[in-house]
């Protein structure tokens, strides 16, 4: 004889289960994003686009400036810089610039060595004139180690106002880049133009002998400034 059990007994079991687990099986477990999230950039992390802060090899920046325009290059056939134009002839010989920190670049051969003219411009910025004369004066010392004695000169040219320095002896730029070791018997030709868009830096470096011939060209490229 079959016994059944009473339904009062099975209520009870049934309400002494618990509940059903609620985990899904892993296939129905939903899909990972179909982009994945974008990493936060780390605000500490070495900027890979930051370049040198010196403008070239073998001198300084102008007085106050950290970056100069840089992309801006000069067209060899009509030199032209932040409202400045000028003309050159031999022995300065075009060249296009070898480091981004310089807007445009001349050389000048010679057996005692290269002498390199670089042209830049620093917008919004660069310090006054006479910090920069004396920083470029403050590179040179004459032979008992006292501060070379420089020739300053302020004309007006075309309407723009234009220092011209000249000074010689030996030479220490002190920014990265330039001369490891003081160079002796050099020589500087600079000039400076208060252009109306900022002042525009012209400066010529090398050997005495070498930058001695080219100082007739470079008094010609101080001769021919003018605005535009």
């Amino acid at each position: 004889m079959r016994r059944f059990t009473p339904w009062f007994l099975l209520l009870a079991i049934a309400c002494n289960r618990g509940p059903e687990p609620s985990e899904a099986p892993a296939s129905e477990a939903p899909e990972a994003p179909a982009e994945p999230t974008p990493a936060v950039a780390n605000p500490h992390a070495p900027n890979p686009h930051a370049g040198a802060t010196g403008p070239h090899a073998g001198a300084s920046a102008p007085s106050g400036a950290s970056a100069p325009s840089g992309t801006s290059t000069v067209d060899p056939a009509a030199p032209r810089l932040a409202g400045v134009r000028w003309s050159t002839h031999e022995p300065l010989t075009w060249r296009a610039p070898t480091s981004p920190m310089r807007n445009a670049e001349y050389f000048v051969a010679g057996d005692a060595g290269e002498a390199l003219l670089t042209v830049f411009h620093f917008p919004g910025m660069g310090g006054s004139v006479g910090d920069n004369v004396a920083r470029w004066v403050g590179q040179f010392r004459g032979p008992d180690g006292a501060a070379a004695p420089a020739d300053v000169q302020t004309r007006n040219v075309a309407g723009l106002d234009v220092t011209v320095i000249d000074v010689r002896g030996t030479f220490a730029s002190g920014m990265m880049g330039g001369p490891s070791e003081p160079q002796p018997d050099q020589r500087l030709l600079g000039a400076i133009v208060s252009g109306p868009n900022g002042p525009v830096f012209f400066k010529l470096v090398g050997p005495v002998a070498t930058v001695e011939t080219a100082k007739s060209a470079f008094d010609d490229l101080v001769a021919s400034f003018e605005a535009g």
